[in-house]
């Protein structure tokens, strides 16, 4: 999740000048491109990160404890998982790829997606010129003002709520 996050920010942070710039949908299509170009950032980035050396800080946390401790985060993430690293990376580059093709799905989908909002837009806007034309009209047809009927009618056998 955390990835996701990460190369999701990268994206909007390289996709914002061009979308001042660009239709949606070719920025959503550059945001893909960009999200899967950060996979190799995000992945030594998070190399760098386990390397990190939290001693200090598990022996502030545990004042009792043995001091001088030297352990990263590459050592208390992976203890007891040899393939802990292995799967972290793929884990990086297989989020970076399925953040890619949503974005390009979402590129793909962007002018129906306007059409739609753009029809729902006239429908409301259709509806409200209605209403102003004859405030006091009664909508169409037969209004059922007991929807719940159906369980109010008592039949033959049917004990009274």
């Amino acid at each position: 999740m955390r990835t996701m996050l990460i190369a999701a920010a990268s994206a909007a942070l390289a996709a914002g000048p061009a979308a001042a710039q660009t239709p949606a949908a070719e920025t959503l299509r550059g945001a893909a491109e960009t999200v899967e170009e950060a996979a190799p950032v995000i992945d030594r980035t998070t190399g760098a990160l386990l390397d990190v050396d939290v001693g200090p800080i598990i022996d502030a946390a545990d004042p009792y404890g043995p001091r001088g401790r030297h352990r990263t985060l590459r050592e208390i993430a992976g203890r007891g998982d040899p393939r802990f690293e292995r799967r972290l990376r793929g884990s990086i580059y297989e989020t970076s790829a399925g953040m890619a093709r949503m974005i390009d799905a979402f590129a793909a989908a962007e002018p129906a997606l306007r059409r739609s909002v753009r029809d729902m837009e006239a429908a409301v806007e259709g509806a409200v010129e209605e209403v102003r034309d004859a405030p006091h009209r009664l909508p169409p047809g037969e209004v059922d003002d007991d929807w719940d009927l159906d369980l109010d009618e008592e039949g033959p056998g049917d004990e009274p709520y």
